[in-house]
């Protein structure tokens, strides 16, 4: 069962019980009120006649009188006040009534100076019977010695009892329109407090499906406006917490995949060495020179290895010093001459600058993917020009270009423009990627200019070593 429903369910209940309640206390409450005028206005009544009647017979009475006429005398002046309601009867006798019943069957109060009172069903009709002493006076007690005299008023109270019955159904009545009113409004006001709580399911829910920007909407400043937000700040938390573990996927991801094609240049002039040196006759300068460059490209691969780790894995920053450019062209010639000379591809170098700061085995790295990118759009025979000024490095080939529709995405990681052919030379899109996160590291952007067809130009710009790049320096 939904919240809203069992809330809903809670609150009718509630509801039902205190209008029940209510409902039983108020008819309750009426019924005294109307049996209590009722009996009190019986009281009055029969107290009234009984004044009326002493009053009368003090007028008329005389001491001489018997017993006979004193008798008809009380008789007469009974008759003057008397309705059909009332009775009078002397000693058990019944001297005035227009009843088919004794009313001292149900009621005697000899005796007593206050009304007495009898209520019952005689005859299948509710009855009311108030009753009291005459109180007659001692002239009469006189001569009636040993005789009682009482009076009574009988009167029907079933159309009170009705009045009373009807007036319940009607309590019973409202207070059900009231209950069936008010379980609607119940209804449609908790689930429409408690739609804040759909709306944080709904966007738990969008989270649970990957959507970490989902947010819940805060609409008011109670405890469920407070739950939003609190659930807004959890969101955003795991959110940050998605970003930072994803980005760590992707650079560990990176990182090893980096390795993998960086070590493809390098590996493949450390195996045409090494073959060189089994199966090729070389004299001692020549077995020195090739496991010299052995030994360069291995150390060269150690160190990368450690930078790219520090670069993609753990997000540092290179340090930066001056690097003599002339000798890292120089190197990048060198780590590239193999797979050139298997292209057919040559290399040219511009060097207009002595030295610029930069991390020489990154930027090495960098220069050496951009030649071997280069060299793989390139036909036999053409040329590969690396040149170097104070703003930093291009690399320009005469190959078969890149649509404009592709600049923008050929440095994502694992792109390839075209993938048969990326994958005939052994690229896995990761150049690069790799590439421009150097250039970056470096305070400085990778800028791409190409027609398909004529070529395509790759510059690495450098910060100013005053413009702030961010990298460290020493």
């Amino acid at each position: 069962m939904k919240l809203w429903k069992k809330v809903s369910l809670l609150c009718s209940l509630v509801l039902v019980l205190a209008v029940g309640a209510c409902t039983v206390l108020l008819i309750t409450q009426a019924r005294d009120e109307i049996l209590h005028l009722t009996y009190q206005n019986a009281e009055q009544k029969q107290q009234a006649l009984v004044r009326s009647f002493n009053n009368m017979l003090l007028y008329y009475h005389e001491e001489q009188d018997s017993e006979a006429a004193t008798r008809s005398l009380m008789k007469y002046c009974f008759t003057q006040y008397a309705d059909s309601e009332a009775v009078l009867m002397l000693s058990g006798e019944t001297l005035y009534s227009s009843l088919s019943l004794d009313p001292s069957e149900y009621l005697t109060p000899e005796g007593s100076d206050t009304p007495q009172r009898y209520t019952g069903t005689v005859n299948g009709r509710q009855l009311l019977i108030v009753g009291g002493d005459a109180r007659l006076p001692y002239t009469f007690t006189h001569n009636l010695e040993g005789i009682g005299c009482m009076v009574y008023i009988v009167q029907d109270i079933t159309p009170v009892y009705d009045q009373i019955r009807s007036l319940t159904l009607q309590f019973v009545v409202i207070g059900a329109v009231c209950i069936g009113l008010g379980l609607l409004l119940i209804a449609l006001l908790v689930r429409r407090s408690l739609r804040p709580l759909q709306e944080l399911q709904s966007a738990a829910a969008h989270i649970a499906e990957g959507n970490y920007a989902e947010r819940a909407a805060v609409t008011s400043s109670d405890e469920v406006g407070a739950l939003a937000q609190d659930f807004n700040a959890m969101a955003a938390s795991v959110e940050q917490h998605i970003e930072e573990l994803t980005e760590t996927a992707e650079r560990q991801r990176l990182f090893i995949g980096g390795v993998t094609h960086e070590f493809k240049t390098p590996l493949t002039a450390l195996l045409l060495n090494a073959d060189s040196l089994q199966n090729t006759y070389l004299d001692e300068e020549e077995r020195s020179a090739a496991l010299a460059r052995i030994e360069h490209q291995t150390r060269w691969l150690e160190r990368l290895v450690q930078k790219l780790l520090k670069l993609i894995t753990l997000d540092q920053k290179p340090e930066l010093q001056p690097v003599s450019v002339p000798e890292l062209l120089d190197r990048v010639r060198e780590s590239t001459a193999d797979t050139l000379a298997a292209r057919g591809v040559t290399l040219e170098t511009d060097c207009r600058v002595e030295s610029l700061e930069l991390d020489a085995d990154l930027m090495q790295d960098v220069l050496v993917n951009l030649v071997d990118n280069a060299s793989k759009a390139s036909r036999e025979g053409q040329t590969v020009t690396l040149s170097a000024d104070e703003t930093g490095f291009a690399v320009r080939d005469q190959g078969c270009g890149i649509p404009q529709e592709e600049i923008d995405r050929i440095t994502e990681p694992f792109y390839m423009v075209d993938r048969s052919r990326s994958k005939k030379l052994g690229g896995v899109g990761l150049g690069l990627a790799l590439v421009k996160e150097i250039a970056q590291a470096h305070g400085g952007q990778l800028e791409i200019e190409s027609t398909v067809g004529e070529g395509t130009t790759v510059q690495v710009v450098l910060a100013s070593p005053s413009g702030g790049s961010g990298a460290q320096r020493r």
